[in-house]
């Protein structure tokens, strides 16, 4: 009996070290990990790039807001969208400047000597102008295209057979969209090749096609009282001229008329005016030619 009880005893007391023995064990695991991560997150190789990365964001995000105050989505002057153009060009180049910063304050942090590094960018600079002339090109070529207004965000120009809106300026790229939503996106060196057709008023030639048996003074004075009416539309930049006779086709005469607009109103306003033509036409019964097949049948 007296064997049994000290047994027992003696198990207990085992089972009792053994639990204490690998609370131990894991606690000192615990406290291991515990000073590595706290040893890693103090470490400047650590909280500096991501302190570094994140005010940088922060910035980037303050200088895109405060910049974008001015930007005037509404005004279609030239003045203003030159001021948009570079209000956009300077959200840029801040941008590439705060994250070159950020990067130099990360590689600091990892021990790289980065003020051999910035004397260095002298011979560094020369071997990348010559590895990089075409990126180079590009943002001379867009300091070049604010200097000297090539064009502004909202301009519509052609490049070769691809005509659209000015939507996004930078320094190495500039694009483009047409009517149909393809946008085309053009380095800065080859905007020498570009077409402007927004900086001056854009001509629209309406012809109007007209019977031969119509009398041509009541032709020319229902298309004066046609021009009357589209110089009171807004988008009209000047008064809009009836030319006079432009072709002898084979079943009509046709007569021109020249009206002015920006161009980025030119496909709207000839749809406007072609609508009032026919209606003015149809109200003065002035015939409008078109094919017609007469069939005989023989007796």
């Amino acid at each position: 009996m007296i064997l049994n009880e000290v047994t027992t005893t003696t198990s207990a007391i085992a089972d009792t070290t053994t639990t204490t023995t690998t609370t131990q064990a894991i606690a000192t695991v615990v406290e291991e990990t515990k000073n590595t991560v706290v040893d890693f997150i103090t470490n400047p190789k650590f909280f500096v790039p991501v302190i570094a990365i994140v005010v940088a964001w922060i910035l980037i995000i303050i200088s895109k807001r405060i910049l974008g105050r001015g930007i005037n989505k509404d005004s279609k002057s030239l003045e203003a969208k030159k001021k948009n153009t570079i209000i956009i060009l300077g959200q840029n180049i801040i941008k590439y400047v705060i994250v070159i910063i950020a990067f130099l304050v990360i590689l600091s942090s990892w021990g790289v000597d980065v003020t051999a590094m910035i004397a260095g960018l002298g011979i560094a600079g020369a071997i990348a102008g010559l590895a990089f002339q075409d990126a180079l090109k590009d943002i001379i070529m867009g300091c070049n295209i604010i200097l000297d207004n090539y064009f502004v965000i909202g301009d519509l120009v052609t490049y070769h057979d691809f005509t659209g809106e000015v939507i996004e300026f930078g320094l190495k790229n500039t694009k483009i969209k047409n009517v149909d939503g393809t946008v085309l996106i053009i380095a800065n060196r080859q905007i020498t090749e570009i077409k402007n057709l927004s900086q001056k008023s854009c001509a629209v030639l309406i012809t109007v096609p007209t019977a031969y048996e119509e009398d041509g003074d009541k032709v020319l004075k229902v298309l004066d009282g046609i021009c009357e009416s589209i110089n009171k539309w807004p988008e009209v930049k000047k008064d809009t001229e009836v030319l006079g006779v432009d072709n002898l086709n084979n079943s009509s005469v046709d007569y021109l008329i020249k009206a002015y607009c920006d161009a980025t109103e030119r496909y709207n306003l000839k749809r406007k005016i072609l609508a009032l033509v026919k209606s003015e036409l149809d109200k003065n019964n002035v015939k409008i030619p078109y094919p017609q097949v007469e069939v005989h049948n023989g007796k």
